[in-house]
């Protein structure tokens, strides 16, 4: 994505915008009203082949335009007079469509529509291949008629009237028909009566020959006839109804001379019967398909690696259906609908798409399957068996990735990885430990009792170090006596303790090696992703030098790469325990922030955020425990805490106002489940006799795109009660319209990022207004989060923005100072209508 410099975080939060409203890889700009480059992205610069300093915002539309002019792109003129042209154009402000071949040929299609904020945005599209898909559909068209007229045979249609409507070139030699005698819409009576006259159907009246062929042809059946003509030529008559759906409209014929085919229909056979003996000699199964799916040639093999019985051919009409009917009867294919799978097998064999895969037969045999169209439409699909090649594949694929000796995973699997776990501990911000091992003494058990004992204890110690960790946790072997094991996505650094322990002592167990009754012991050294390194090679090292000091401590034993995750493992343990105990001993306290409305100043609601006034340490922001909260499983006895005392402050609030003050509270990812929310929810009202049409629950975007079906639920089941909801901080989420849309939203809050940004310039105030342009045209109200300027408020109030909240306005109040905030207040009636 590109965009000016100085946007900040307007860069991330513009980022969400676009992929929640435009979920596609094609190239958009955004100019403002006064033509000037708002952003752009990668897409649209290599599309139309700009510089990529041109992605800077501010640029004007007029600099595109005349970079264009200057290398040709529109052709000779008067360079300045195409660049005003241009830009005339685009001031008119217009929605447009059109296409642009450029010089290299890549044609582009142009999008564009004005934005409601001034300015417009525009969607550039390649579509060189749609247009050259449409020229080859017309080179084949051509191409397809004239291979219908080079055909052998005449072919003929006829529509439900019987007016001829298509006719190839030897028609009229097959037929022997004058050439003026054809042409489009001619009377099928027309052209039979010529034959008739010329005494081809027989003695009689040609009039009672065409009227009694015209009684045949009006019937529109399918028929097959062979017809010799005076010329001593013989011709095989096919004839089948067209239909469209369930309209009739008409047949089509084919005239095949079959003179020649009786005469070799004997030397056929004959090679036939060559061909057949060639086949069961192939190395491998060959069925051949005609383009009616019917089995017409196979070899033995072709029975013998699928197994298929000979009283399937016996009738000599088994058709592909057949064959998959037969296998998916026999479990071939698992357990599935039988007739269902046939006809879906069919309808991909219909398609006559070359193809290459493998299957595995129950009995263990592998099959290579090749299939190829052929021009008459058939399909030929060669078979080969694969068994003994896919298991020395496959064997040598575990060599590659596993140590021979002890099965373990080895160096190259084991980079490769712990690369993967560090990629998922970055995305879900989890800790990794890498924990990097070798065998005390070792080598003194190879040296004396030589390299088969030594291998047997290495593969003891493989298996117990596997048996002391999770099937998700990597074990690797690097070479020698030396392995590693990785520790991924654990709760607490003190859960890595309980498996070093574990380690050292089934290492440290004796090892019954024939005659020999063997002690070790093993040195680990720790390093935790991302304290002690953030990539894989930092973390190995850092891992590799604490073990080394846990060796030189005396052996046997472990060490942390420093004293660092020690200390923090106190520190941890003691903010636990407090937090634990912190809801018992009524640590906690609510801070109540205004909410404004913009239309009349009026203070119509207040958001309850949680503190922790912890004894030495003061008050606590939630960013400091919450997170803490969540992973001990408190959220649920917090979240009942708050709600409960959020609701009765309310409730007393509006007996001593008299007016109507919402209340909006936060909701964790965590307490987002179903029956559980709705019924702390329920609790909290039961208890404070708040009104349920006062309370509104903020779910974060981030929470509500984790799963949001799962969420949609819960809060179908909240909105029932008759509570409003609020997507909280907006913007800083990986929204799709799509999901947005379906929430049951009445609020909308900008996350405090957006406006943050609205003193640095129009892109963050653009950003703002289309979000709530957005909110808006779904009935919802908007809130702005973090407004610390007057210059913020006056720009939220400009772009119509419902209601703010922010330090410009209050920071977050203890209680009586927030109702006193209140009463000095005045609007109290007024709230921010739900759009």
């Amino acid at each position: 994505m590109h965009h000016g410099a100085g946007a900040g975080s307007t860069d991330d939060d513009w980022r969400h915008l676009i992929e929640a409203v435009e979920e596609f890889g094609q190239g958009f700009t955004v100019f403002d009203r006064d033509l000037r480059l708002v952003l752009c992205n990668r897409r649209f610069l290599e599309l139309l082949d700009f510089p990529a300093d041109f992605s800077r915002r501010g640029t004007d539309f007029a600099t595109f335009m005349r970079y264009n002019v200057d290398r040709g792109e529109y052709g000779p003129g008067d360079g300045a007079a195409l660049v005003a042209e241009r830009v005339a154009q685009a001031r008119r402000f217009e929605p447009h469509c059109f296409e642009r071949t450029r010089p290299g040929g890549v044609v582009i299609q142009v999008r564009g529509a004005p934005l409601p904020s001034g300015g417009f945005v525009t969607i550039y599209a390649d579509v060189t291949g749609q247009r050259q898909a449409e020229e080859a559909l017309q080179r084949r068209t051509e191409y397809l008629r004239s291979v219908i007229d080079n055909l052998p045979q005449g072919i003929s249609v006829f529509d439900e009237n019987l007016r001829l409507k298509f006719w190839n070139a030897n028609l009229l030699d097959v037929l022997g028909l004058p050439e003026e005698s054809v042409y489009p819409d001619v009377p099928f009576d027309d052209l039979i009566m010529i034959p008739a006259l010329r005494g081809e159907y027989g003695p009689g009246d040609p009039a009672a020959h065409v009227r009694a062929r015209r009684e045949l042809a009006m019937q529109f059946l399918p028929h097959r006839f062979e017809r010799s003509r005076p010329t001593g030529r013989a011709h095989l008559v096919e004839g089948r109804p067209m239909r469209l759906g369930d309209s009739l409209i008409g047949f089509v014929t084919t005239y095949t001379d079959i003179t020649d085919r009786i005469s070799i229909e004997h030397e056929v056979r004959r090679k036939n019967d060559v061909l057949q003996t060639v086949f069961d000699n192939i190395p491998g199964g060959i069925s051949l398909f005609d383009k009616d799916l019917r089995l017409v040639a196979y070899n033995a093999e072709f029975k013998r690696l699928l197994d298929f019985p000979d009283e399937l051919f016996e009738d000599g009409g088994t058709t592909m259906a057949d064959l998959f009917r037969f296998n998916a009867r026999r479990g071939e294919y698992g357990t599935v609908d039988v007739e269902e799978h046939v006809k879906g097998m069919l309808e991909r064999a219909s398609l006559r798409l070359p193809h290459k895969f493998e299957r595995a037969r129950p009995n263990g045999l592998v099959l290579e399957i090749r299939g190829m169209p052929l021009p008459d439409g058939g399909f030929v699909s060669i078979y080969t068996d694969v068994t003994e090649r896919k298991a020395a594949e496959e064997e040598i694929n575990r060599l590659a990735r596993f140590d021979s000796l002890t099965g373990l995973a080895n160096r190259h699997s084991l980079e490769s990885r712990l690369e993967q776990s560090l990629a998922d501990s970055r995305r879900h911000e989890t800790r990794l430990a890498v924990l990097f091992l070798d065998l005390d003494r070792f080598k003194s058990v190879n040296d004396t009792l030589g390299h088969a004992v030594g291998d047997e204890l290495l593969i003891e110690v493989s298996r117990r170090l596997q048996s002391c960790v999770r099937e998700s946790d990597i074990v690797a072997r690097l070479g020698g006596d030396e392995f590693v094991v990785v520790v991924s996505d654990f709760g607490d650094p003190a859960d890595v303790v309980v498996i070093l322990d574990k380690i050292i002592a089934q290492v440290g167990a004796p090892v019954v090696v024939g005659p020999h009754r063997l002690t070790t012991s093993t040195s680990i050294g720790i390093g935790v992703f991302p304290d002690d390194g953030g990539d894989r090679a930092t973390l190995m090292k850092n891992a590799d030098v604490a073990m080394y000091h846990a060796k030189t401590a005396g052996r046997g034993r472990y060490r942390f790469f420093d004293e660092t995750m020690n200390t923090s493992v106190r520190r941890r343990l003691d903010f636990e325990t407090a937090l634990r105990g912190a809801l018992d001993r009524d640590e906690f306290v609510l801070h109540y922030q205004p909410q404004m409305d913009l239309g009349t100043g009026a203070v119509v609601g207040v958001e309850a955020l949680i503190r922790w006034n912890r004894p030495g340490e003061g008050l606590m922001l939630p960013a400091a425990f919450i997170s803490m909260a969540d992973e001990l499983d408190l959220m649920d006895p917090i979240g009942a805490w708050v709600m409960t005392r959020a609701m009765r402050t309310l409730a007393h609030w509006q007996s001593v106002t008299g007016g109507p003050i919402r209340l909006a509270i936060n909701v964790g990812a965590s307490q987002i489940r179903p029956r559980t929310l709705a019924g702390l929810v329920r609790a909290g009202l039961a208890a404070s006799a708040l009104a349920p049409g006062l309370l509104t629950l903020e779910v974060a975007e981030q929470a509500a795109m984790a799963d949001p079906e799962a969420v949609l639920a819960v809060m179908a089941e909240i909105r029932s009660m008759g509570v409003a909801l609020a997507m909280d901080d907006f913007g800083t989420g990986p929204t799709s319209l799509r999901h947005l849309k379906q929430f049951p939203l009445s609020y909308l809050k900008l996350d405090r990022s957006l406006t943050a940004d609205m003193d640095g310039g129009p892109g963050a105030a653009a950003l703002c207004a289309a979000a709530t342009a957005l909110a808006h045209s779904l009935g919802w109200t908007v809130i702005a989060e973090g407004v610390e300027t007057p210059i913020q408020l006056d720009c939220l109030r400009r772009m119509a923005c419902d209601g703010a909240q922010g330090y410009h306005l209050s920071h977050p109040l203890p209680e009586s100072a927030a109702l006193s905030f209140i009463l000095d207040r005045s609007g109290l009636s007024a709230a921010p209508a739900s759009r």
